[in-house]
């Protein structure tokens, strides 16, 4: 399986996002992803976090509407790959005191963050812009609410996470992750098809809230231990 693979880093997320918004680069943050911004021509972002799924789920699950629409592949290099610091990251960048999605309601792009109230808390999302469900399934009806209207929608998904946490330092049954991936898959698939013209989704995998030293072997256990963060991305086209 090939990917169109583009290097990123989590301190230039944030920048990289507004320039697909069209939005100007506040003063102290990096500039964005040149490369990023040259494939995509997008009015509207939806950026879909799902904890505890990465490249080696990817390949190894292989989600059919995630790999057939996938346009770029990018690998994101940080410090800390794991849910909190990385999530904090690509909303912040450097600078503690700008928010990601904050910035682009002020700019008055319409916003709308669907996710667990503990999110709330920890990433600084505001009530006003806020659902919380709770569970992946509200979630993802929430989102099918907001995906046509939304210039930002942002999207939390928790189930992986909770599924390896559930089994500790074992690997979950290969039945149930390939039923949760399964079931993602057809959630984006439908997301895509109800979005407008020319949104860019952006699918984002971290390493879940706590290391998990699971019970693969070989190169298997290489692999997965130093698999980074991705983004998926893709965007819906005019036909």
């Amino acid at each position: 399986m090939s990917f169109p693979q583009v290097r990123t880093t989590a301190m230039e997320f944030p920048s990289t996002i507004l320039g697909f918004l069209g939005i100007d680069i506040p003063e102290g943050l990096l500039p964005p992803n040149q490369e990023l911004l040259q494939k995509f021509n997008a009015k509207a972002v939806v950026m879909i976090v799902i904890d505890n799924f990465g490249l080696f789920e990817a390949v190894v699950y292989k989600p059919e509407a995630l790999i057939k629409n996938m346009e770029a592949l990018a690998v994101i290099e940080t410090d800390d790959p794991y849910a909190v610091p990385l999530i904090k990251t690509l909303l912040h960048g450097p600078h503690q005191d700008f928010h990601l999605i904050n910035h682009a309601k002020s700019y008055g792009k319409v916003t709308r963050v669907i996710c667990r109230e503990q999110d709330m808390v920890d990433f600084g999302f505001g009530p006003g812009y806020t659902v919380n469900p709770r569970d992946d399934m509200a979630t993802y009806i929430e989102s099918t609410k907001y995906i046509f209207k939304s210039q930002l929608l942002y999207l939390h998904f928790l189930d992986f996470e909770s599924l390896y946490a559930q089994y500790g330092h074992r690997t979950p049954p290969k039945t149930l992750l390939e039923k949760i991936v399964r079931r993602t898959d057809n959630w984006i698939k439908v997301l895509l098809r109800q979005a407008r013209d020319d949104t860019l989704f952006i699918i984002i995998g971290n390493h879940g809230r706590h290391p998990i030293p699971l019970d693969y072997e070989g190169k298997l256990a290489e692999w997965r231990k130093a698999n980074a963060p991705i983004a998926m991305m893709f965007q819906k086209r005019a036909e």
